[in-house]
């Protein structure tokens, strides 16, 4: 019972945050290219610590993990280009506006969701596969097996996959977004201004 409630209240809080977000994807926004290059930045230094992440405990869990790997990177592979052209179809999907002095941002009304809806069904299915392979509330393996358990658990390809598409549709999308409002503001107004 005490997995089944864990399982609950992270599915319970991955909807809500599902809900928050696309909230904020609704609608016309004031655009913040400051906060668009802090999330690039955020998400860069995340990326970094996954793939060193996944790479460690391959080494740790897979003695001969080189296949393994080259399937991975083949999935991600694929996912940073559905992802690049996902984010630059976005980004010319936007609409940029002046209003009141403001640039506003209205993001496309299905892109952005959707996106958000992939990095959610990779978090739920993330916890499915730690659950399948054992990891999820197992102390009871011997160290050798749960490390080459959690090196399955970090190649996985459907999970590559979906991380390449939701990290290169953001590392896409921002800064074309970027470089278009960059070409619209008038040139009394300076390129940081939110």
């Amino acid at each position: 019972m005490g997995t089944d409630f864990v399982i609950a209240a992270v599915v319970a809080l991955v909807l809500y945050r599902l809900y928050r977000r696309g909230r904020s994807l609704i609608g016309q926004q004031t655009y913040a290219p400051k906060a668009m290059k802090r999330r690039l930045w955020s998400l860069g230094i995340v990326l970094l610590l996954i793939l060193w992440a996944d790479v460690a405990q391959v080494q740790a869990g897979l003695p001969h993990g080189g296949m393994a790997l080259a399937v991975a990177l083949v999935a991600t592979l694929a996912g940073l280009a559905g992802g690049s052209v996902l984010g630059w179809h976005a980004a010319r999907l936007a609409e940029l506006g002046w209003q009141e002095g403001e640039l506003k941002l209205r993001a496309h009304a299905w892109l952005g969701p959707a996106i958000l809806v992939l990095y959610f069904v990779r978090v739920a299915y993330k916890f499915w596969l730690m659950h399948r392979l054992g990891i999820f509330g197992t102390v009871s393996a011997a160290a050798p097996e749960m490390q080459q358990r959690l090196a399955e658990f970090d190649l996985n390809p459907i999970s590559s996959l979906l991380r390449g598409l939701v990290f290169a549709y953001y590392f896409t999308y921002y800064p074309l977004l970027m470089r278009r409002a960059g070409r619209m503001q008038p040139a009394a107004v300076g390129s940081d201004q939110l």
